[in-house]
């Protein structure tokens, strides 16, 4: 190793204590990162919850230069941001749900500001807007995390992934490391082909969560359930369900019974599902019921259960879930609670969620319509999507529709963000200049403008977060005439003003065809079925197989084949249960026979059998308790006369 590499290893420590507030380093990321400052491509396979934003984060900041990290998930980009900026350090995002010239905006704090990290979303990635920056930056480290996404094996595919290496040509000596939780044999041959990775380091710590209790329940009283195991184990937890209705009438069940629950879903407006994350992380609320919306990005390391009520679609998805529990390390339970209603139900849910051809091609008319897009245009600048609403007015399914825009998003059609809060956003412009030549013109606009450059700086410079409310109050009018107000600056091009939306966001990137010769891959929806099947089939035989480890069935399907009996699970406590009835029969019998001949000693008694002291002593308290024995003042046992 270099002099230099030396220096920067060096200096990880500090920084690990400096920042993270940590001593030392959890097993192998101190690997990985040594990996990564000797400048090698490195491929980091670690459990949900085993420290993988560390094992880029530090060697970034022991090396010059800023840090571009792929990120599939807005809200994850926006947690780790804001998490990294509470420490004092420089980050940034930018994703297909922001305008181009918050993009742009972004892009040049990282050219010629001091940013160590830049999140990107894989959409963003080969934009000419993207690329020009690029040029101009000084990367350390391209960092892709989620790296399954690359993979149609994996469980959230997502096609922008595979142009990751192109962007590589870009920067040929900045060093890659690829992070999942989740990635089957396939998965990590497909990570290190399609992102063209140098000779790789491959870390795999294995997926064995030794604190966490893996349960399976057949069970058709799933309140009672799960109110028993709330009660017993205590602390805070999480119980997945299938359906946003069901989020609302299981927390009102749980409610009913003295159980402080909340509903956590994709429907419920950015407020309420921060009011629910914040009461939740605070321990002000024990339980949140939730759709699988909740979760990507909450740290919160003391999660007691994680209860499932209906069965997910498939192995990752339960991995990932289920393992949001004991992340801090101690006693935790992972619960799925399933009867055969429920297989049938997740077999038809499955069934009806895959679209063929023409169900793409009847989304697709429909969404362009519904846009106002015509054949041979584009809209590269994001817009809002309500996939409620639009399902509402086709009349069609919501799951299915929304496997069908996936299905064109993965033709490269169009690009469908996740959906997160977004403030609301305002920048002027037009030069201060011009702003006062429009309020001597429209005087009406003043009262605004004047309070608008008044609360918030930097207004002229990048979209800033506003608050109609704050701006109604000090205007002493109403949230609707602020709006009203803001909406009419925003045509005449005074202001750029975007409102909060929870919505996701849509964008047509390249030019839309006419309908008749929209090219749809029907091997792939034919690949993308099997695939789908087969997680299907194995998360029900998961649900099915009371014969082999939960834990090793888990980590089994992700090729971990060196785990052993955790010894807690459902399955391993039935087998000692057996193992401990056979030696209880064995040794009633061996007492029997002895006890047949004649009374004896207690104490003689127990010393015959060898090294079965406390077995002995439990298999006669229990043929005692039965009848089956009397023990005199004297202690001497004789059998029963009954």
């Amino acid at each position: 190793m270099s002099v230099k590499h030396d220096l920067l290893k060096d200096k990880t420590i500090d920084i690990l204590k400096k920042y993270w507030g940590h001593r030392s380093f959890r097993p192998l990321q101190e690997e990985i990162i040594d990996s990564v400052l000797s400048g090698q491509d490195t491929l980091a396979l670690l459990p949900t919850g085993g420290g993988k934003s560390l094992c880029f984060q530090v060697p970034a900041m022991a090396m010059e230069g800023v840090c571009i990290v792929v990120s599939p998930l807005i809200a994850l980009m926006q947690d780790q941001v804001t998490n990294l900026r509470k420490k004092g350090i420089t980050a940034s995002a930018i994703s297909s749900a922001m305008s181009k010239r918050e993009m742009d905006i972004a892009l040049d704090n990282a050219v010629f500001g001091n940013l160590k990290f830049l999140y990107v979303s894989p959409e963003r990635l080969k934009t000419d807007l993207f690329l020009t920056r690029l040029r101009k930056m000084k990367v350390c480290l391209l960092a892709v995390d989620e790296a399954h996404c690359i993979s149609e094996w994996g469980h959230d595919f997502r096609p922008a992934y595979r142009e990751i290496s192109e962007v590589r040509e870009w920067i040929p000596e900045v060093p890659i490391i690829a992070l999942t939780a989740t990635a089957t044999g396939k998965v990590v041959n497909d990570i290190t082909e399609r992102l063209e990775l140098r000779s790789p380091a491959i870390f795999k710590k294995s997926f064995v969560r030794n604190n966490l209790v893996y349960v399976v329940q057949e069970e058709d009283h799933k309140l009672k359930r799960t109110l028993s195991v709330i009660k017993n184990l205590g602390g805070s937890g999480i119980v997945y369900v299938g359906t946003r209705k069901e989020t609302v009438r299981q927390s009102h069940l749980l409610r009913a019974n003295g159980i402080g629950a909340l509903p956590y879903h994709g429907g419920m407006t950015g407020a309420a599902r921060k009011e629910t994350q914040d009461l939740w992380i605070s321990n002000k609320a024990q339980v949140v019921v939730a759709t699988n919306a909740f979760g990507m990005g909450i740290d919160k390391p003391d999660v007691r259960f994680v209860v499932h009520l209906d069965i997910p679609a498939s192995p990752e998805a339960y991995f990932q879930e289920a393992g949001r529990a004991g992340r801090d390390e101690k006693k935790a339970y992972a619960i799925l609670l399933a009867n055969e209603e429920d297989r049938i139900i997740l077999k038809e849910r499955i069934a009806d969620q895959i679209p063929g051809v023409d169900d793409v091609k009847k989304v697709f008319r429909a969404l362009v319509n519904y846009l106002g897009l015509a054949a041979g245009s584009s809209m590269e600048d994001v817009r809002p999507f309500d996939l409620v609403q639009f399902c509402t007015r086709f009349n069609f399914k919501a799951a299915k529709t929304l496997s069908a825009i996936r299905m064109l998003e993965k033709e490269g059609y169009l690009i469908l963000s996740d959906a997160v809060y977004n403030p609301s956003t305002l920048k002027f412009e037009v030069s201060t200049k011009e702003v006062y030549s429009f309020e001597i013109g429209h005087p009406k606009f003043e009262g605004i403008i004047s309070t608008l450059l008044r609360s918030y700086e930097g207004l002229f410079d990048r979209p800033i977060r506003i608050d109609e409310q704050t701006i109604a109050r000090r205007l002493k009018t109403n949230y609707g005439e602020v709006r009203k107000q803001l909406d009419y600056l925003s045509e005449m091009r005074i202001v750029n003003y975007r409102p909060h939306t929870d919505l996701p966001f849509i964008s047509f990137p390249v030019e839309r065809p006419d309908v008749k010769s929209l090219n749809i891959n029907k091997k792939r929806i034919a690949e993308y079925q099997v695939r789908a099947e087969e997680k299907m089939n194995a998360i029900i035989g998961y649900s099915q197989n009371a014969i082999v480890c939960r834990s090793r069935q888990l980590v089994g399907y992700f090729g971990d084949y060196t785990a052993r009996d955790c010894g807690k699970c459902d399955v391993c406590l039935g087998k000692k249960k057996r193992e401990a009835s056979a030696i209880h029969e064995e040794i009633r019998e061996t007492l029997i026979s002895a006890l047949s001949k004649a009374p004896s000693d207690l104490a003689e008694l127990v010393n015959q059998l060898d090294n079965r002291g406390s077995e002995v002593t439990d298999v006669l308290r229990w043929m005692n308790d039965n009848g089956e024995i009397e023990v005199t003042s004297e202690n001497l046992v004789r059998l029963s006369n009954t």
